[in-house]
């Protein structure tokens, strides 16, 4: 897993970045809920490591219909749409928490 530039290009050919503003606060609540979760169940009270939150967060994205109907709309029905934007939406997260440190 992990975000790459080529995942990124895929996203950003299906319009996933647009999707990302348009409502950036949900998915940076999504992955803060996942990472907490993480941080608590997953590993004890250490920092997550990205795979471990994204593990958290799919349950979360699979029932999105703000997610299942962008993706819909841009023929991006494929699950390895929704494993990237996992993965975009994290990394995202993980900027804005270097950013206040």
């Amino acid at each position: 897993m992990g975000l790459t530039e080529s995942k990124v290009k895929d996203l950003h050919d299906k319009k996933f970045d647009a999707l990302y503003d348009k409502h950036r606060d949900e998915w940076l609540a999504m992955v803060s809920n996942a990472y907490y979760f993480a941080k608590t169940h997953v590993t004890e009270g250490r920092e997550p490591r990205p795979d471990d939150i994204h593990k958290a967060l799919l349950p979360i994205l699979e029932v999105n219909e703000n997610l299942r109907k962008h993706q819909e709309d841009n023929k991006a029905r494929f699950k390895h749409f929704r494993d990237y934007f996992g993965d975009y939406i994290i990394d995202k997260f993980m900027e804005q928490e270097a950013m206040k440190k």
